[in-house]
């Protein structure tokens, strides 16, 4: 009797050994994999307007947008019923801005993310968005849409691309800018490529913490008309896999 006590004992003891081996090689695992990509495109979000009838950063790090003779109106894109848009008149009084309090965050690296869609010709240069540190230095950006052709631009940089986009019709565009690389992606796909191999350093690679949606920031001129959802900032660089799903959504 006694042992068989001994061999349960033994017996029980080896299964909670392999319980405790099993479950700290199972969280290991866990660990290793890689994050589900709806989880990974909240990371190092420094801001993230949706603009669905609100014009409030749901990340809590910033204030909200300051409208200006700009509007919440539906969008009309296809398949998403009931979707809002920032509708902006095309005019130089009509803009948003905003004050992004943690914009240190970007350090060395930024990706900004938006769908947008263009409805008249604006001014000679009408800018989607422009981020103002007050001089032509580090922090500053912006993105044109002029004509159909669209622009992304930073303090020592400057793309021109000549594929059209269409007017009346939604994009999503998604600009990164690091020590290694300058991009521009389209719908999901890489448009536009510029190695650096590291030729600036991170300290270059800054955001203002004033910034517009809809015209210039730093004058009243170069107003947009047009229409801007779910505009996000990032302190790092997206993946290919993060810019098609925030394409997809």
């Amino acid at each position: 009797m006694n042992q068989a006590r001994k061999l349960m004992f033994l017996a029980l003891s080896v299964c909670s050994a392999l319980i405790v081996l099993t479950a700290q090689v199972g969280c290991s695992r866990v660990a290793d994999e890689p994050m589900p990509i709806k989880d990974s495109v909240r990371v190092g979000l420094v801001a993230h307007f949706p603009l669905q009838q609100t014009p409030r950063d749901i990340t809590g790090n910033n204030p909200d947008l300051d409208l200006i003779d700009a509007s919440f109106k539906l969008s009309a894109r296809a398949d998403k019923a009931g979707e809002y848009a920032l509708h902006f008149n095309g005019n130089s009084g009509s803009f948003a801005r905003m004050y992004i309090n943690n914009a240190r965050a970007v350090n060395g690296a930024l990706s900004i993310s938006f769908w947008a869609k263009e409805l008249g010709d604006g001014s000679f240069s009408p800018r989607i968005f422009e981020f103002w540190p007050g001089n032509y230095g580090p922090g500053f950006y912006w993105f044109n849409w002029y004509q159909g052709k669209i622009k992304w631009a930073g303090p020592d940089f400057q793309t021109s691309l000549d594929t059209l986009y269409n007017r009346n019709q939604w994009y999503h565009f998604v600009v990164s800018h690091d020590v290694n690389a300058i991009r521009i992606y389209a719908n999901g796909k890489r448009v536009y490529n510029e190695n650096l191999m590291g030729s600036i350093p991170p300290a270059a690679i800054q955001l203002a913490r004033y910034g517009e949606l809809g015209r210039l920031a730093q004058r009243p001129a170069d107003a947009f008309h047009g229409a801007v959802i779910d505009f996000r900032i990032y302190n790092r660089v997206l993946s290919q896999n993060e810019v098609s799903y925030l394409f997809q959504q």
